[in-house]
């Protein structure tokens, strides 16, 4: 999969534009602060916003001990900054590991 095949961030942005709830949110995806027109995100989404390849994986970062959740493609985040991890939701994406062996 390639970039081509995820929808361009000018859409993404108008989309959000006409639903009913406008909420403006702020993210952090790769170190870097962007602005979204709604409350929830999907992986796809975040992975467009930071021109990320679409086969790339997204984690949402947590603080405190363990890993980062992987976010899928369809997987919608609730950007609010009351919902658990409180505070601006932060975001890494990273080319998918494969396993040795794997097909």
């Amino acid at each position: 999969m390639s970039r081509s095949s995820l929808p361009p961030v000018a859409a993404l942005l108008d989309r959000g534009k006409t639903m009913a709830e406008k909420h403006e949110s702020k993210l952090i995806i790769n170190k870097k602060e962007y602005e979204w027109p709604q409350r929830v995100i999907t992986g796809t989404e975040i992975k467009v916003l930071a021109n990320s390849p679409a086969d790339w994986v997204v984690n949402e970062i947590v603080p405190g001990p363990g890993g980062d959740p992987e976010i899928s493609n369809d997987q919608k985040v609730d950007l609010d900054q009351q919902s658990e991890p409180k505070g601006i939701k932060r975001f890494t994406t990273r080319k998918a590991t494969t396993s040795p062996g794997a097909a």
